[in-house]
């Protein structure tokens, strides 16, 4: 039988006592896991540039600095690292989190974590879904934001992956339409496929918007999220049916 490495997490909070209580919770969710700590935007940012890293965390609001969490997460798309970004904050503000998922992030956790009507779960269970969620493929946004009809599951849900002709789009279009889920910006997509970032942008990405109704990237990512839409992979969008 084959087990899955160890995933390796960037955990970026300035608050020590903060830190270690969300270190341990992921460790709870992701008992394997390599939990590297940050207290700050340039330990962040040496600790990213020293080696890959799955998934990081990323406090929004980095107190005594120049920086903030988003900083760090321009510092990844700047550079094309393959991480994927959760913010971390206590502002629960629908345009705070609209910026960070335009900014490129995969997901946004409230540090006040308790249980409410929309997320009856836990702190541990938190981090756990976050994980789950945007290493398959999707987004995890607060409920808050994706409202009362957004995809909250009271459990983890095999979601089937779902291909171009599911989603009345080309090969190509399916594509563009992953890495956007993977918070790439229209430059590093046109990189990726071997393409002007201007076709990226008037060719594919508009043609996706008046595919789901909408007219911003961050409305398209609230969508795809808001209907559990786990899109295919790069070269499976063809092969995937459903």
């Amino acid at each position: 039988m084959n087990v899955p490495a160890p995933k390796s997490i960037l955990l970026l909070e300035d608050m020590a006592m903060v830190r270690g209580g969300m270190k341990a919770l992921i460790q709870l969710a992701e008992p394997r896991a390599q939990v590297v700590e940050a207290g700050s935007y340039r330990e962040a940012v040496a600790q990213l540039d020293a080696r890959a890293f799955d998934i990081a965390f990323l406090d929004i609001d980095l107190k005594d600095s120049e920086h903030t969490g988003v900083d760090v997460l321009r510092h990844l798309h700047e550079h094309a690292m393959p991480t994927l970004a959760i913010m971390l904050s206590a502002v629960n503000d629908r345009s705070t989190v609209m910026a960070c998922i335009d900014a490129g992030a995969c997901g946004y956790i409230l540090k006040d974590m308790a249980p409410s009507a929309f997320e009856p779960f836990s702190a541990e269970d938190v981090f756990r879904r976050a994980i789950e969620t945007v290493l398959g493929g999707c987004l995890y946004l607060p409920a808050s934001v994706l409202g009362r009809g957004g995809y909250v599951p009271s459990t983890p849900l095999q979601r089937p992956v779902v291909g171009a002709a599911a989603l009345g789009l080309t090969p190509r279009q399916c594509e563009v339409l992953y890495y956007i889920c993977q918070g790439l910006p229209n430059k590093s997509i046109a990189d990726r496929m071997g393409i002007a970032e201007g076709t990226v942008r008037k060719d594919y990405v508009t043609a996706i918007y008046q595919c789901f109704g909408v007219r911003r990237r961050t409305e398209l990512i609230i969508e795809i999220s808001r209907r559990g839409i786990v899109v295919a992979a790069p070269g499976a969008c063809e092969q995937v049916l459903q």
